[in-house]
């Protein structure tokens, strides 16, 4: 690659959630929403102790999930063996800076919305239409407690129009297809940021993302969808790297206050731990990180991981908000 040359934006690759239950999490993934399981294996050992910063004698229960050919949107699941574990976020929080949700398409929402309320989930409304403009196009959504604490946010894309954004993704996921009950994998997962430009820092530079859409939420439409006070705004931008899958959908709230979920986002803890990326030159993002302000959490190491095969890998702190970064370049 010449000096001139763009650098590959990167997107999620894993997103890594601590689950109090690993079959009943099991029973929803890979039943409910049809991903496949790629390995499942108990993780252990002075290396996995000191990398995830657990007492001697931990372990967990890990099961890897995906959906696709490319190694991007997938699920980590672990259940820990470790003493005095919590739920990152209790159910009466509806939005709070940190690791948050994660956005999967549905081909029938309001066939998906019936069933996954009938399994015992807890919708926060009715699937609500959301028209973005010409230019964007129009979808069907509706966010839900998962299990451990995790929100999802189920969409439906409405515009075939392929000179719209939308009719583009259609198109896209027409083509790379869906899991057998009807979903993807992860294709945007949302946090929200206490700085937003030390967040874009660390995503534009060492992680080379670009720009998607940038808007301001508001309205009461808008904000009673997303359990917000009527009057509030919300600085959204969602940055992807070079897939249509493992976006990230940043916020900032710009007129109101929210509870922080990061101090209790690391393990044992239940709940969604960490954004993992793929990087080709782990010791170059790793200046790179630290350049921008992510400090290290773990690592840099060689482990094992699930689903991923020898890596050297560490842990970065965002430094917009400080919740964890998983960094790995396979060997």
């Amino acid at each position: 690659m010449s000096s001139n040359a763009k650098a590959a934006g990167v997107p999620v690759s894993v997103v890594v959630i601590g689950v109090d239950n690993l079959d009943a999490s099991l029973k929803f993934y890979a039943g409910t929403l049809g991903l496949t399981v790629a390995e499942s294996r108990v993780w252990q050992g002075p290396d996995f102790e000191r990398y995830w910063k657990l007492p001697p004698g931990s372990k967990a229960r890990c099961a890897f999930l995906a959906h696709g050919a490319d190694p991007v949107g997938r699920i980590q699941l672990m259940e820990f063996d470790a003493p005095d574990r919590k739920l990152v976020r209790p159910p009466h929080i509806r939005r709070a800076t940190g690791l948050f949700n994660l956005n999967i398409y549905a081909s029938d929402i309001k066939q998906d919305y019936a069933r996954i309320k009938a399994q015992g989930f807890t919708f926060w409304s009715e699937p609500a239409h959301n028209k973005f403009g010409p230019v964007v196009g129009e979808t069907l959504e509706a966010s839900f407690d998962a299990p451990d604490g995790v929100v999802i946010n189920l969409i439906q894309l409405l515009t075939e129009d392929p000179k719209t954004v939308i009719g583009r993704i259609v198109s896209f996921v027409s083509k790379y297809g869906r899991t057998p009950t009807g979903f993807t994998s992860v294709v945007t997962t949302a946090a929200t940021v206490s700085d937003m430009e030390k967040a874009l820092a660390f995503y534009y530079g060492p992680l080379h993302m670009s720009l998607f859409i940038e808007s301001v939420l508001q309205g009461a439409e808008t904000n009673r969808a997303l359990s917000l006070p009527e009057h509030a705004q919300t600085r959204s931008v969602i940055i992807q790297g070079d897939h249509e899958y493992g976006k990230i959908a940043l916020a900032t709230p710009m007129n109101y206050e929210i509870p922080n979920l990061v101090p209790d986002a690391v393990p044992p803890n239940i709940g969604y731990l960490a954004q993992s990326f793929e990087v080709a030159d782990l010791d170059a993002v790793a200046r790179e990180s630290a350049a921008v302000g992510a400090e290290t959490f773990s690592g840099p190491m060689e482990l094992d991981q699930p689903g991923r095969g020898r890596c050297r890998t560490m842990i970065v702190r965002n430094p917009g908000s400080g919740f964890l970064q998983e960094l790995f370049q396979r060997l």
